[in-house]
């Protein structure tokens, strides 16, 4: 959709201080959408944001605020067609509050909310004027100044910093799981004298209750939603228990808005994952339902709720959507879903649930409905950051609204080659998909070394998509063909594809590797088998453990946040229920165990030879000692 020029090749640093442009809010009728943008300056060790503002009929941009470096701006959304809201930190405020700014530069921004503690999320009905956020508060304390009262008692009574724990998970990834949860509020918005003003005090939807909404880093705002006459909210949240590190069903929850009942369950009966719930014009409720428990990976299927019964739409369908939106007579659902290496956007009539594909490149996401049935979503690629995109469903035309100045001048000049991609016969004699980058300037007479990326997850893909993580541009432009290949366990493939890495974490995608790289210099001659690079995150940093144990292949090999023992794995993990649904049950089984066992790089240790970097988080450091342990064994051996 994009073309770029050729120049001189990506570093590392380019990555790291590209803008990163977030995902586009849209105005109420549909003429305006607004983003911010970071852009981090390696210079002063900070990060500047802004607003970009983009009229969607002119495709014209401007910087609606201008970069600040000691402020962040973030989450911006329409209150009505002339006023956005967002967030702004400074760093000498304790609290990230909302601020007002008139799209017409009218007035200067003004300061919406003075809430006393941190709240994020935002959800916003703009007929209605109501604000849904989430913020963490005190079960016996549930309101936004009484949870602010105790942290500040606290402070000044509490001298240590134990913490008890009788249940599990005890974290979330980087954090450990507090006395404090997050639930929703409730609060109105008025317009007074030209200004919207918070009216009343923010109402606790799930006070008295044991439910959580599911963490922003597993999902957020994109787990809950007002309903379009704005009386009622629908939400995901876990029901917290003794075995909630055992099973990972999240229920879909409806409340009222004005506060005057217990939220409902409308799946309880299903003990499998649930995410998305939006709610169609007509007042339909749609959201994505997985069946398999303690699955993170299962297919969505997509279900549709009129208030009493529930309805599978496109059932058979072996893609896995992501998120939902209608259309404005609610006759099509529109849908993102991985699709071989790509993440489309797709449309189900809602009747005839005829499927089509309405994108075909790299990965679109972030999809709004215009009131004219336009959509509006963000494209990123392997050669460009997201860049905000509109669809006319009526013709299939797309039209890219362009880089932000910031961008286009930071992208200009560097050379950001277009991936190809290749196919072969895999384990299983199934088709495995891979994707090759050249490096810049790249010669056919040259031999090049190879840089093999292999993913983590493991039920997850490379894909055409940005990334400042993982860039495969990076390794292409130190002179690297960069080669990613989507073994058995990858997501986009079908759930068959995905779901054959269960109790076989060492064979299907080892082999699939294996193949896949006979393939390749089967193929091409201008790749040096002789430097060979292996390098892998999480799952890919277990492949690399494993590889390190049954190949002498690779040149060197770079392992993050790996695994070197599943069983270890499993007792040190915050989600059992993650070991117990990859490899058949709990290590603790008689019946498990060997396939823990068989599967595990630590049985292999013995065989390791390539040199190895390691790197690990501080949460994960046991791990590290182990692999650093392991290969060591090879200079006393």
């Amino acid at each position: 959709m994009i073309a770029l020029t050729n120049g001189r090749s990506i570093q590392p640093l380019d990555v790291v201080s590209l803008p990163r442009p977030g995902l586009a809010a849209v105005s109420p009728n549909g003429n305006l959408a607004v983003y911010a943008q970071s852009i981090y300056s390696i210079d002063e060790d900070k990060t500047a944001s802004n607003l970009e503002l983009i009229d969607l009929n002119s495709a014209h941009k401007s910087e609606l605020t201008t970069p600040k470096l000691d402020a962040s701006l973030k989450d911006p959304f329409f209150l009505d067609d002339q006023h956005i809201a967002y967030f702004e930190h400074y760093e000498s405020e304790p609290v990230n509050q909302l601020y007002v700014l008139n799209v017409e530069g009218q007035t200067e921004p003004y300061q919406l909310t003075q809430f006393p503690i941190e709240f994020a999320n935002i959800k916003y009905n703009a007929k209605k004027q109501l604000l849904v956020f989430s913020a963490e508060v005190y079960p016996d304390e549930p309101t936004l100044e009484g949870t602010k009262s105790r942290d500040d008692e606290l402070k000044t009574a509490k001298k240590d910093s134990g913490m008890v724990f009788d249940t599990l998970p005890v974290r979330n990834w980087d954090k450990f799981v507090g006395e404090k949860k997050s639930n929703l509020f409730v609060v109105q918005l008025e317009v007074s004298e030209g200004r919207f003003k918070i009216s009343g005090e923010p109402l606790n939807l799930l006070a008295g209750t044991d439910l959580e909404p599911t963490p922003a880093i597993f999902g957020g705002a994109a787990d809950y939603e007002i309903s379009p006459d704005g009386t009622e909210l629908a939400f995901v949240s876990r029901i917290f228990a003794h075995d909630t590190a055992w099973q990972n069903s999240k229920h879909v929850f409806t409340v009222s808005l004005a506060g005057n009942s217990r939220p409902v369950a409308i799946n309880a009966d299903i003990p499998a994952a649930s995410s998305s719930p939006r709610y169609a014009p007509s007042g339909t409720l749609a959201y994505l339902q997985m069946l398999a428990p303690k699955s993170y990976a299962d297919r969505n299927r997509i279900v549709l709720y009129d208030g009493s019964t529930r309805k599978y739409l496109a059932e058979t369908w072996d893609r896995s959507p992501s998120e939902l939106a209608f259309s404005p007579d609610s006759s099509k659902v529109y849908v993102a879903a991985e699709e071989r290496g790509r993440q489309k956007i797709f449309s189900i009539d809602v009747a005839t649930e005829q499927i089509a594909a309405l994108t075909n490149d790299h990965y679109a996401y972030g999809i709004s409905v215009l009131p004219s049935g336009k959509l509006v979503f963000s494209v990123n690629s392997v050669q460009f950051p997201n860049v905000v995109h509109t669809l006319d469903v009526s013709t299939g035309g797309i039209k890219s609204m362009g880089f932000s100045s910031a961008l286009d001048k930071g992208l200009s000049g560097i050379d950001l080659v277009e991936p190809e991609e290749f196919e072969f016969t895999g384990a299983l004699g199934d088709p495995v998909h891979g994707w090759l980058i050249k490096p810049p300037n790249f010669d056919e007479s040259t031999k090049y070394p190879v840089a093999f990326l292999i993913h983590g997850g493991p039920e997850s893909a490379w894909l055409d998509s940005w990334s400042t993580r993982w860039n495969p541009q990076v390794f292409a432009g130190a002179g690297f063909v960069t080669v990613s290949i989507n073994p058995h366990g990858s997501t986009g493939y079908g759930q068959k594809f995905s779901d054959a890495i269960h109790n076989n974490w060492g064979s299907h995608p080892y082999h699939d590797l294996e193949k896949g790289l006979d393939y390749l210099f089967e193929t091409y001659s201008f790749l040096d088998a002789d430097r060979l690079a292996g390098l892998g995150g999480s799952y890919g940093g277990y492949m690399i453990n494993w590889i390190n144990g049954h190949s002498n292949r690779f040149k060197c090999l770079v392992n993050h946040d790996g695994i070197f023992s599943t069983t270890n794995m499993y007792y040190t993990t915050d989600i059992t229920f993650f070991s117990e649904r990859e490899f058949g049950g709990a290590p603790f089984d008689p019946l498990h165990r060997p396939t823990y066992e068989r599967w595990s790089p630590s049985n292999f240790a013995q065989n390791w030879r390539t040199p190895t970097l390691v790197i690990h988080s501080t949460y994960l450091q046991p791990f590290c000692k182990h692999e650093f342990t392991g290969l060591m064994m090879d200079r006393c051996t």
